[in-house]
């Protein structure tokens, strides 16, 4: 991680967002934003929608409308670990996104922006 308060662990930052709602979702070439009415969470590992046991990977059909459906959700909890960050929204959804070695594309997984002083990257 990079640029973040020393003072707080990424999952501390996650925890911030619960409570928000998602409030746009932008797909760019090979990644994906996701926007909180402030705080932003750029996926450049694909996030994985799911829902029990139905879940959409991205380029599948469906994927986009999947993730686009959990917009004015709020979220309800987050976690992360040494293999993923999960969002849970108010939805029954859950947008993860693998932290493990073998799914990054680029040299990070994500960017956590809660204001323009506190960046996580991952």
């Amino acid at each position: 991680m990079t640029n973040a308060p020393t003072n707080q662990t990424l999952a501390d930052a996650l925890g911030n967002l619960a409570g928000h709602a998602l409030s746009s979702v932008e797909f760019v070439a090979d990644y994906v934003q996701l926007r909180f009415d402030g705080p932003t969470l750029t996926a450049y590992t694909a996030p994985t929608v799911s829902w029990g046991s139905e879940s959409h990977v991205w380029g599948e059909p469906g994927y986009r409308d999947a993730l686009c459906r959990q917009i004015g959700c709020r979220i309800e909890r987050t976690a992360v670990d040494d293999q993923q960050v999960s969002i849970a929204f108010e939805s029954g959804a859950t947008v993860l996104i693998s932290l493990r070695d073998d799914d990054y594309r680029g040299p990070e997984a994500l960017q956590l922006l809660l204001d323009k002083d506190r960046i996580w990257v991952v």
